[in-house]
């Protein structure tokens, strides 16, 4: 059976339940709800994913091609970054993934009133053990509004750990410490919870690591 990510049960079940009714009453007939089915299966798929030996390594929150990478002024916490933009595939899973191990240190999330506005955004703050802090946002103007991550400050989240669904073809930006050594360049395709997107370096006194 094809796993199916808890933000699209609710729907599908009541989907199901409609096109069984209509399969009953029409037969045949019923054939164009019962593809709907399918297909809202496909869209709210959940398969696991590999996540990489790679402790200090930052992967791909969602399935997506990457669009930008460079330096940036990381406007949540006033800081030089490396900032990767991605746009999420239309065909890929649509579900969000932690890109590295840490604690929910902060989180933004638009009033509802303000999703369509011009930059309103959702924003993750994580802090890895190693002190190193990541965010993530995600534009949340464009329809549809199907986007969850429940979570709270002090949370931890597992690297590559799927974290939340996101709705179709969101922007996600990622703001990584300046120090870190991006391993993707525009146009590279990567996978959720999969795709190294950067490691983050550590100087000691006998070089970096």
């Amino acid at each position: 059976m094809l796993p199916i990510a808890p933000e699209g049960r609710p729907y599908l079940a009541a989907l199901a339940v409609l096109v069984a009714i209509a399969h009953l009453a029409l037969g045949p007939w019923a054939l164009p709800g019962w593809l709907l089915l399918l297909a809202g299966g496909f869209l709210f798929r959940s398969l696991p994913r590999e996540i990489p030996p790679r402790p200090l390594g930052v992967v791909s929150p969602v399935d997506a091609v990457v669009e930008r990478v460079g330096e940036c002024r990381d406007p949540f916490l006033d800081r030089d970054a490396l900032c990767i933009t991605l746009r999420q595939g239309r065909g890929g899973e649509f579900n969000l993934h932690s890109p590295v191990e840490g604690r929910v240190q902060r989180y933004w999330r638009p009033a509802a009133h303000h999703r369509m506005e011009k930059g309103s955004r959702f924003g993750l703050w994580l802090t890895t053990d190693e002190q190193d802090d990541v965010v993530l946002t995600v534009n949340c103007r464009d329809w549809p509004h199907l986007m969850r991550c429940p979570v709270t400050t002090g949370d931890r989240l597992g690297q590559g750990r799927r974290c939340g669904f996101l709705g179709f073809g969101r922007v996600v930006d990622l703001y990584l410490p300046a120090s870190a050594r991006a391993e993707v360049t525009p146009g590279s395709r990567v996978l959720a919870g999969s795709g190294v997107l950067a490691t983050l370096v550590h100087k000691h006194p006998g070089g970096p690591v």
